[in-house]
Order: structure tokens, then sequence, then C-alpha cells
């Protein structure tokens, strides 16, 4: 790690509280999603960028951990609940602007949303799953999850209807995290913090 990412990780790590049980500077807890899990569908390259194949079916395979190692990743981890997804929707935002390297399979940054729908009001979580799968076909440079068990929040101590942020280098080690409202202040750090990971690569 370099210098500045050295110095970036020791200034986001004073502005956090832990109420779970990630730890900075080392891999997550394990976890294997089996039900429903990660989506995969086929798709096209227009321009540069990942395109969705309106004649492609969303599948689903089994997502887990071991799958994260050799890009840099955001995870990001949210209830089914209304208005859940607005609690990050800044960071997220800052991420779009930042116009990060995602938009190729093999792209060197790329984003995973993991939805749990165990979490979802009663009688919800089939119309939140399809919800998902919607912003699969608009956003496929990303990974989508669907988490039927709720499995990420228990393996990972996360708060019950909240959302929560994620960074990890390539080797799976986390960076960042916060269960919850980020600030501004740390958006724009974990923002730098990706940017200066991905100048790592080159």
């Amino acid at each position: 790690m370099t210098k500045a990412a050295t110095f970036l990780l020791l200034s986001l790590v004073s502005v956090f509280s832990f109420g779970h049980n990630i730890v900075v500077g080392k891999a997550l807890p394990s976890l294997v999603i089996e039900s429903k899990g990660q989506m995969i569908f086929e798709f096209n390259i227009d321009r540069q960028k990942m395109v969705f194949d309106a004649e492609s079916d969303i599948r689903y395979r089994k997502w887990s951990t071991g799958d994260l190692t050799g890009k840099i990743r955001c995870i990001y981890h949210l209830a089914a609940r209304t208005g859940t997804a607005d609690i990050n929707q800044p960071f997220i935002d800052a991420l779009i602007k930042a116009n990060l390297p995602e938009y190729l399979p093999d792209s060197p940054f790329k984003t995973t949303t993991i939805l749990n729908t165990d979490d979802a009001l009663w009688g919800t979580a089939g119309f939140a799953g399809s919800q998902l799968e919607d912003s699969q076909r608009k956003v496929p440079h990303a990974y989508y999850v669907n988490d039927t068990e709720g499995l990420a929040r228990k393996a990972w101590g996360l708060e019950e209807g909240s959302s929560a942020v994620i960074i990890l280098d390539r080797k799976g080690k986390v960076l960042f995290v916060k269960d919850g409202n980020m600030t501004d202040l740390e958006i724009a750090k974990t923002v730098e913090l990706i940017q200066v990971q991905l100048e790592t690569l080159k």
C-alpha cells in the first residue's frame, strides 16, 4: 500500500464507529449465498460498456466472499425496505460522478449490491427481488445479489433495516466499512481511497 493510501485509510478509520464484526485490514467474514445468490445473464459490449441482452433471462448462481479478489470492490448492502436505498445514495452518486473504470467485465473496479430480501416488510420480498432484477438490467456492469435468507447481515453483524458500504482492495482485504449514513467527509475520502487503490494497479 502506498503512503497516500495508508494516510487515507488511517484518516477514515478515525471517523467511524464499529457496530459490526468487519475488521479493516482483514478479509470479510466468509460467506456463501445460495438462495438466490448472484444474478447472471447474457450481455453485449457497446461503446466500451456492457449492455444487457434484451433477449436474455436473468438466472442465479451461488455467490461467496471467495469471489472478491482480483479487483477493487465496493460492496453495498441494504435491507429491502422503503427508503433504505436513500441512506447512502449520496455515496453512490459520488461513485457515478467519479466515472471509475467499471463498465467492462474485466474492469479493475466493480460494485456488488447485496439486497437482504429477508429484511423486507411482510409480503414484499418478491417485489423487492423483481426491482433488483430491473436494476441489473439497467446497470449490467455491476453485480447484484439477492440474499433471501439475510446471511450477509448475520455473518457481518450489520444492523437490520439499514445500509452499509464496504470497500475492498484487490486481495479482498477491507479498506473501509460504514454501517449507516456516510458523512460528506467519509464520502469524499472513500472515493479518493478507491482512486488511489486503482492507481496502484497501473
